[in-house]
């Protein structure tokens, strides 16, 4: 967890150095980002699931993919409305044969999601986000890797709470006609259930690192 947040510190410190440099030779995106877009969003985060009782989870690589909606409010700031597939999760490790050996299982949990954004603009081309995102859960699947072999197929979805909500922050960098989005997602929901799913997942709630491209159409 220390690593993962040192590089997204890392990046987004480069990010925010590359930004001042463009503000500093006068640099402003082509497009205006006060005019109303719309836009097709793709990118890639890193999740797991975040509570104690559920043990140490691994972050295992996701995507996501859908549309997004530019809404201008003021010089300061716009409202951002997305549309995506977004497939989250996490890898757990569990032991078995009294402890001599152990499978990991990738959870991966498949949502339509729907983010709510403000952009807080800068002079420059840097953004500021904070929101919210509501999401319903499409289906459950799973992959289980051990010493000797490697499985995959369904979960019982009735096992898996429907709904998910939480809180979105991050910064963007605006570009002609395009935004590269940094994003960090906390779920307040709980994934699971009932049955086996609660038992090997009580109280875990997902959380995601995430970067979006998004292309703006004239």
């Amino acid at each position: 967890m220390k690593k993962i947040a040192f590089i997204i510190i890392s990046v987004f410190t480069a990010f925010a150095s590359s930004a001042q440099d463009y503000t500093n030779f006068g640099y402003k995106p082509v497009y205006s980002i006060h005019t109303p877009k719309i836009g097709v969003v793709g990118g890639f985060h890193l999740s797991n699931f975040y509570n104690e009782s559920v043990g140490d989870p691994n972050f295992q690589p996701g995507f996501h993919i859908g549309t997004s909606l530019l809404l201008p409010l003021s010089q300061n700031f716009s409202f951002e409305p997305q549309l995506l597939y977004s497939k989250k999760g996490g890898e757990l490790d569990y032991a078995y044969d009294f402890y001599y050996n152990e499978q990991s299982v990738n959870y991966r949990l498949h949502y339509i999601e729907m983010p709510f954004l403000l952009n807080i603009h800068t002079r420059g081309i840097t953004d500021f986000i904070i929101g919210g995102y509501g999401s319903y859960l499409l289906d459950a699947t799973f992959s289980v890797t051990t010493a000797y072999s490697y499985g995959y197929g369904e979960l019982n979805y009735g096992d898996f709470e429907k709904y998910d909500y939480g809180l979105v922050g991050g910064m963007a960098f605006n570009f002609p006609f395009s935004k590269l989005m940094f994003k960090y997602s906390c779920g307040f929901a709980d994934v699971a259930k009932e049955n086996t799913a609660y038992i090997y997942l009580k109280d875990a709630r997902n959380h995601a690192f995430s970067v979006s491209f998004i292309r703006y159409f004239r």
